[in-house]
């Protein structure tokens, strides 16, 4: 056998071995991918979303999964879970609900006094925008998004609409106006997000500094004692209109009885005559003279009417 046949013969021995390894990498390969094929399940209230790393469809599958199971490979992709129901969040300064940091928002007013409140806040997520959110955080866990993200732009929106605002309006009438602009901006500025504020307001009444609340205190209280001033002279002079009225009703009352009086006297009068007197004496005398007669003894004369 010549040099050549050797070499021919040592050739296919050696594309004989190549393809016995490609094979057995090959099998390799498709048991492992099919051993490490994974299943998780999508519980109610949340969606998942598929991140693959490699292959040409890496990235984020824009359609996320809703409730049920969910293949994937643990080797070249992940699935993140996101809650969709309704998340609630307080930022106080109450240290004993669990909390290593005060978590207050302090802005400033019109005055440049500086206001400390507690904030209660809910949102949910649209689970259609969920992978546009992890594209633009990167993370399933929506504390970091709630207490970073979010407490930052209604912390900026506070300063930005409450420097607007007086502490007296803050704190009395214009309270309202004031959480209803910034809810409404806040909501405006995550809404791309798929981000939908549920609620948003104080957890009972801002702080301004102690001072500002004494004065503020000490004006609503001379207003109330002006008020109950005001109620009293009020009340006191619709007594006294009372009793005038009273006063001018009985006056009323007895001149009208005054006046038919006297117009029954003038009546009564004017009927009277000289023979209704001597009749009126004659019907009531019994026939019996007096007695005794004083002065001359004459005796009186009543003339009879026939």
């Amino acid at each position: 056998m010549g040099y050549g046949s050797r070499s021919r013969e040592e050739a296919d021995i050696n594309i004989g071995k190549f393809l016995v390894v490609a094979l057995v990498a090959v099998a390799f390969i498709v048991t492992m991918g099919v051993a490490s094929c994974c299943i998780t399940r999508i519980p109610p209230g949340y969606v998942g979303i598929k991140v693959n790393y490699a292959g040409s469809d890496r990235g984020v599958e824009n359609l996320p999964s809703r409730t049920g199971w969910v293949f994937y490979n643990p080797l070249v992709s992940r699935v993140f879970e996101y809650k969709t129901f309704v998340q609630t969040v307080s930022w106080t300064r109450n240290m004993q609900e669990g909390k290593a940091v005060n978590e207050e928002i302090s802005f400033n007013s019109k005055e440049g006094m500086i206001i400390a409140a507690d904030i209660s806040l809910s949102y949910s997520l649209k689970p259609d925008k969920v992978p546009a959110f992890y594209v633009k955080f990167r993370t399933d866990d929506l504390d970091v998004f709630t207490h970073g993200y979010l407490r930052n732009v209604a912390r900026d929106l506070f300063n930005e609409v409450g420097g607007k605002y007086s502490v007296e309006d803050i704190w009395g009438s214009q309270k309202e106006a004031l959480l209803k602009e910034i809810r409404d901006r806040l909501s405006a500025s995550v809404v791309d997000l798929g981000v939908v504020i549920e609620q948003f307001g104080f957890i009972g009444a801002p702080r301004p500094p102690d001072n500002i609340v004494q004065a503020m205190n000490a004006k609503v209280a001379a207003t109330q004692q002006a008020m109950q001033a005001e109620n009293e002279k009020r009340k006191a002079e619709a007594n006294a209109q009372i009793k005038i009225a009273q006063a001018e009703g009985e006056a009323q009352s007895i001149l009208r009885v005054a006046q038919a009086q006297a117009e029954a006297n003038k009546l009564l009068s004017s009927s009277i005559t000289m023979e209704l007197v001597q009749y009126r004496a004659l019907d009531k005398w019994n026939g019996i003279l007096p007695q005794i007669i004083l002065g001359d003894g004459a005796m009186p004369m009543i003339q009879i009417p026939k």
